[in-house]
């Protein structure tokens, strides 16, 4: 079994978070910016740039939010995920950072933006957590780091 660590951004405006459009083999979902860590990076290195890759904005990560593993038995992988809350700048979000590069991101992102807390009942997303208990977590501070269990 491969392992791959994943970092992600945790970024809300209001009422609204910071997500990630993908589609890819017929299918679509939502998640927070963010990528697998490249050589000696650091995880707050990886994230700073994942966000800035994915959306343009600068990244000052904060606190580790939440922790999920996620088993993907159809490429035999076992992912681990840390998701950092943290503040941008004031920028609008765009994947222009991808344009051009040739990285498999390129083709697969979509859209970037914040989106409203009632359109994210209508979209597949990842963590789950981001439509219910993030809103609770997020109102008090991130005051310890989740897990968020391992899915399949």
């Amino acid at each position: 079994m491969k392992h791959r660590i994943r970092i992600a951004g945790l970024v809300t405006r209001g009422a609204s978070v910071l997500l990630v459009k993908h589609v890819m083999h017929g299918s679509e979902w939502w998640v927070p910016p963010g990528g697998v860590i490249e050589g000696e990076e650091s995880i707050e290195d990886c994230v700073r740039r994942e966000v800035w890759e994915e959306t343009g904005l600068a990244f000052v990560p904060g606190k580790i939010a939440y922790v999920r593993q996620y088993i993907e038995r159809a490429t035999d992988t076992h992912h681990l995920e840390l998701f950092f809350a943290g503040t941008t700048s004031g920028e609008e979000p765009s994947p222009r950072n991808l344009q051009g590069t040739g990285a498999p991101d390129e083709h697969v992102i979509k859209e970037v933006r914040f989106v409203p807390r009632p359109e994210l009942g209508r979209v597949t997303l990842y963590p789950e957590e981001l439509r219910t208990s993030f809103w609770d977590d997020l109102a008090a501070g991130f005051p310890q780091t989740r897990y968020l269990g391992v899915t399949y």
